[in-house]
């Protein structure tokens, strides 16, 4: 059958090639055991430094709640705001915190008090960051000076949905599939009629008696059946080494998994067809994979960009890929409950795919 000769024929030249095979099988497992050493839950504490004007009791037991905490590491004691400020202005800080002169009188006869948080605006995601947790260790201390002197607080309970607690970890897997199921397969397969047009094999193989549409649909099932392997073999070394959950079922991933597969390869493939060399394939598919980074979700979640940014988000693939993927990895939805995501996934893939088969129809003739 010339659809299984192609096939076999595009999967030996891919093990031929150690660099490529190397890059399929393991850089995904390497992504995630480089993010788990990196950004798992155990993360550096953020250096701050401290301006006392106050100098009394509460005082420094607020300094100590601080240093107690674990988000942060009290680098320097400036001895007044601007000093501070300068602190966080340099670089040497990423915060300064200003306790007011009268803070301690302040608590102790329960009168309304301030505290100044200098934040470094140009690091977005350090600030919010350190502002949050600055916020929830000002709670704690409230709630310790309220039982140590009397005072009234505030108890600031926390619930939650699909919890009790998602790790960063847990977060990251949708990405490191997408990466898998996107990004690799796509920039593999763009070069494959680039690589064979370059070796001059092209002209051989649409001599023989196969179809064009023969050629895109073998060179799917070939890197579709070498991509699926690793994908299984991802997910189970992100399950049992580093112990990401999965609430939704496991097929089910595998469902919204295959069909980013296939709409990649198909969009890859499109990429092949009109490039006309490997280099070019590349570049395409890396400017591709640029705004799906950006728009679809990776860094923000794409219900928080602008309306102009929302709009690309629904073109994209991948928007559709971590929504349905993080909903079944982490809510536990069933494949019914992600219906717009796979509708729009199926859809993507059949126009991919009929535009690749029509333009190299094109190019052949």
């Amino acid at each position: 059958m010339a659809l299984a000769a192609l096939v076999v024929k595009d999967i030996k030249q891919l093990l031929r090639d150690p660099k490529t095979l190397f890059m399929v099988l393991f850089m995904p497992v390497m992504v995630m055991a480089m993010f788990v050493a990196g950004y798992g839950e155990s993360r550096g504490a953020v250096p701050i430094a401290v301006v006392n004007l106050d100098g009394g009791s509460v005082s420094w037991q607020l300094v100590e709640t601080l240093r107690n905490s674990g988000d942060f590491f009290v680098r320097y004691y400036a001895a007044t705001p601007e000093a501070g400020a300068e602190l966080v202005r340099s670089g040497r800080v990423y915060a300064t915190i200003v306790i007011p002169e009268g803070f301690s009188a302040d608590v102790l006869r329960g009168r309304s008090t301030r505290l100044i948080v200098i934040l470094d605006s140009s690091y977005a995601t350090v600030s919010e960051l350190v502002w949050e947790a600055v916020v929830v260790a000002i709670q704690g201390f409230l709630n310790r000076v309220s039982e140590r002197y009397g005072t009234f607080s505030i108890d600031v309970q926390r619930s939650t949905v699909y919890g009790p607690i998602v790790t960063r970890v847990d977060m990251f897997t949708a990405v490191v599939m997408g990466i898998l199921l996107h990004l690799v397969p796509m920039s593999l397969i763009a070069v494959s009629i680039s690589k064979e047009r370059e070796r001059r094999t092209f002209e051989q193989l649409i001599m023989t008696p196969v179809s064009s549409t023969d050629i895109v649909l073998g060179k799917l099932l070939a890197y579709s059946i070498v991509t699926v392997s690793d994908m299984i073999l991802t997910l189970a070394v992100a399950v049992a080494v580093f112990g990401v959950r999965v609430k939704g079922a496991f097929l089910d991933l595998m469902v919204v998994s295959l069909l980013l597969l296939v709409c990649s390869l198909s969009l890859g493939l499109l990429i092949s067809v009109v490039s006309k060399n490997q280099l070019q394939a590349y570049q395409t598919a890396i400017f591709i994979f640029i705004p799906a980074m950006l728009f679809s979700g990776f860094l923000t979640p794409a219900e928080l960009l602008s309306p102009e940014a929302r709009m690309i988000s629904r073109l994209l693939p991948l928007y559709y890929f971590l929504r349905a993927f993080r909903n079944i990895q982490l809510r536990g939805w069933s494949l019914y409950d992600i219906t717009e995501e796979i509708v729009a996934l199926s859809l993507e893939t059949l126009v991919f795919l009929l535009v690749a088969i029509r333009m190299l129809k094109l190019r052949v003739e």
